[in-house]
């Protein structure tokens, strides 16, 4: 399907070369803003310093879609190759049409994202390919936006949450484009999902990775400011409101309080590899097992009953969790601390 469009819109746009640090959609109006791009772009080219191994695509979409989708297939070549999950050769052609396809959707809702690509092709690319979906205007344009995207709630409510803690728009845009390279660096560093018949295998995964991209792009953040600055906090009281948005994958808050476990300024004299390495440590102790992940999911579905989001809990969760049994006490620490952190952030707006 991808080779027929590229065939297409060859015919309606020029592609310029691009260098091993790609960035699409640079904007031409005069009057707009561009400390976002130059952020994005300047993070982009230090990654491809530190990793010379890795080309770095970021696309953005909107009104480039067409245009980054012809880009992607060409950077990819003929006979790429997922390096995100561990498959049979056989089933190479299905994963790859899927991952196009979810990047695909990702640029439609313009939401951050990562896949990692080992390329076949003849234009001079490197071998593995890490491609990003990140779209500065649509995820971090201002403070109300920014904070908007990662607590998801309406914009109404994100309005009436105190100044002081809502999220820059520099330092989410940093966090963003830390957070989704992370998960490129660890499916070739550490290594690809690996395959499983067990039924949330694919969730217990994301939320280990999800611990170690939170851990990485905070410790980050801290090596670049030399200090826990309230950013960190404010992400921090953020991802515990990650059950009452139904999106326990999200929970990272343990591994975040591991990163502020480590002093400052031991973060700060790390250097980028030691700093991965850090988060790939935490993403471990985080992990439980297979068995410890579903008992926490069906903890995290019984809190959102209780805190009065269930009809938020998608039927996947459900059918996962299924003849589960929760554990109280955790299901009593999930509903405290969230209620606690809505109570700080939105005050009286919401009481579950």
């Amino acid at each position: 399907m991808m080779r027929y469009l590229a065939i297409i819109l060859l015919c309606l746009v020029i592609v310029a070369t691009a260098s091993c640090a790609i960035v699409q959609k640079e904007s031409s109006d005069s009057e707009k803003p561009y400390f976002s791009d130059t952020l994005l772009n300047n993070k982009i080219e230090n990654y491809r310093q530190l990793y010379p191994d890795l080309t770095f695509l970021v696309l953005q979409g909107g009104d480039d879609l067409l245009n980054d989708m012809m880009t992607l297939d060409l950077v990819l070549g003929d006979l790429p190759m997922s390096l995100d999950y561990e498959h049979p050769s056989d089933l190479r052609e299905d994963l790859m049409d899927v991952s196009i396809e979810r990047i695909l959707l990702m640029l439609q809702t313009n939401m951050p994202s990562s896949s990692l690509f080992k390329t076949d092709t003849s234009l001079g690319w490197q071998k593995n390919v890490c491609v990003l979906t990140i779209n500065p205007d649509k995820l971090a344009s201002d403070s109300i936006q920014a904070t908007k995207h990662l607590l998801n709630l309406p914009r109404g409510v994100i309005e009436k949450i105190p100044k002081d803690l809502q999220l820059s728009p520099d330092d989410y845009l940093a966090f963003i484009i830390d957070h989704e390279v992370y998960h490129c660096l660890k499916s070739i560093y550490v290594g690809p999902q690996l395959m499983s018949h067990k039924k949330a295998w694919g969730d217990y995964n994301i939320f280990l990775n999800e611990q170690g991209a939170d851990a990485y792009s905070l410790g980050m953040h801290i090596k670049n400011r030399s200090e826990v600055s309230p950013f960190v906090k404010n992400v921090l009281r953020i991802r515990r409101m990650s059950i009452y948005n139904a999106d326990p994958n999200h929970l990272t808050c343990k591994a975040i309080n591991q990163v502020l476990k480590i002093p400052a300024e031991d973060i700060t004299a790390m250097n980028e590899n030691e700093v991965f390495n850090m988060a790939n440590n935490i993403r471990d102790d985080m992990d439980t097992g297979y068995s410890g992940y579903m008992n926490y999911l069906a903890s995290a579905v019984q809190a959102m009953k209780e805190i009065g989001v269930d009809d938020a809990v998608s039927e996947k969760l459900h059918t996962n969790c299924k003849g589960i049994q929760a554990d109280i006490i955790q299901v009593e620490n999930l509903v405290e601390h969230t209620r606690r952190c809505i109570s700080e952030l939105l005050g009286a707006q919401v009481v579950p």
